[in-house]
């Protein structure tokens, strides 16, 4: 029998450890790369982005991001990757981020269409569900709007849930917003028992110590001169709060873009001689994209020969005519379009070309008048 050395014992002993370990690191290294690039990682990553965007309050990043990551989910979708059930809570969220910036970038009756292109997106702001009420977005969208009562809410909600200091800091801010000085007290002192709110804390506690001051500031005049007018009942419908708000309050620019397009995706036909009123009453230096696409679909502009193109290019709404590439593409849609009942151009053609716009919306996917 062959004798082994004790020294060579223990090295091959000290190699078989080590090929285990080396091993190990491999599958580990592997299984790590697999899950990097799994389409729910992706989705965590591009989600983490929209967060820290929205935190930001950047939400003409908010819409960019929100765009791609609704791309990539329908691409997965179509390709088989993932499933339905896979994707809701991702995709609803980023549907509920791109819905609020569109508001708050003044994207509205510009590019609504563009960025709504995908399922999913049948109404503005979504009926109350508490999942998207605990959003950090919503108490933005709903103080950024000037509905202070549902911005309260929203921040108290999370902070009930989640106990994050952030939402104590909204309340406050919204509390301040609409005059109410007592109330806060009881969040700040708890907003500084968290080190790194505590400055935030002792500016708001100097802040309330003159509250005269808080009332002749002109940011505060600002703010609260946007909010509801009169006797005002807030609704959990949400959409009922926001048309509310603008008959309450006309000189809400947000709420009165939020009514026009409300009256584009329910075909309110008659609410479109308010469009004179938006572009009289604020600074505009052209007419929102949309709806120029709604007077030259409204007008019949295309199929009444009685109406020409001297007409539609001269015709002043607010002090403003509609822009000669709106006319041009509007022109192409309805050439497509009976193209389209000929059996000429393909269906896909047609949704790829127009669906960003109005017109696409009216003909094809809206619901009926």
């Amino acid at each position: 029998m062959k004798i082994v050395p004790k020294k060579l014992k223990k090295f091959a002993l000290y190699g078989a450890v080590l090929g285990v370990l080396a091993a190990g690191l491999v599958c580990l290294h592997l299984n790590t790369s697999v899950f990097l690039f799994t389409p729910k990682a992706k989705y965590e990553r591009l989600g983490t982005k929209i967060d820290a965007a929205a935190n930001r309050n950047d939400w003409h990043n908010v819409l960019s991001l929100c765009n791609t990551f609704l791309e990539l989910i329908t691409t997965d979708l179509d390709k088989g990757k993932v499933g339905q059930r896979d994707v809701s809570i991702a995709w609803e969220k980023a549907v509920i981020y791109t819905k609020y910036a569109l508001v708050l970038t003044g994207e509205l009756l510009e590019n609504y269409f563009f960025y709504t292109r995908y399922r999913g997106f049948n109404e503005l702001i979504p009926k109350q569900e508490d999942h998207i009420f605990l959003l950090p977005s919503a108490h933005r969208f709903f103080s950024a709007i000037e509905l202070q009562t549902l911005a309260l809410a929203s921040a108290f909600n999370r902070f009930e849930v989640t106990e994050v200091p952030s939402a104590l800091n909204d309340f406050i801010q919204s509390s301040l917003i609409v005059g109410d000085y007592r109330t806060p007290t009881t969040f700040i002192n708890r907003l500084e028992q968290h080190r790194k709110w505590r400055r935030q804390a002792r500016a708001y506690r100097e802040l309330l110590a003159d509250t005269a001051a808080i009332n002749a500031d002109p940011y505060y005049i600002a703010r609260r001169r946007l909010g509801p007018i009169g006797d005002f009942q807030v609704s959990w419908n949400f959409d009922r709060s926001i048309l509310d708000l603008h008959f309450s309050n006309p000189n809400n620019q947000r709420a009165f873009e939020y009514a026009l397009a409300f009256a584009l995706l329910h075909n309110l036909d008659y609410y479109f001689s308010e469009i004179e009123t938006l572009l009289a009453r604020f600074d505009y230096d052209h007419i929102p994209r949309h709806l120029e696409e709604a007077i030259l679909m409204i007008s019949g502009y295309g199929w009444n020969p009685e109406i020409s193109r001297n007409l539609v290019m001269t015709q002043r709404f607010g002090g403003l005519t509609i822009r000669p590439q709106t006319i041009f593409r509007h022109e192409n849609l309805v050439h497509h379009f009976n193209m389209l009942h000929q059996g000429q151009i393909s269906f896909d053609w047609f949704r790829d070309t127009y669906q960003d716009t109005y017109q696409y919306y009216r003909l094809i996917t809206s619901p009926q008048p």
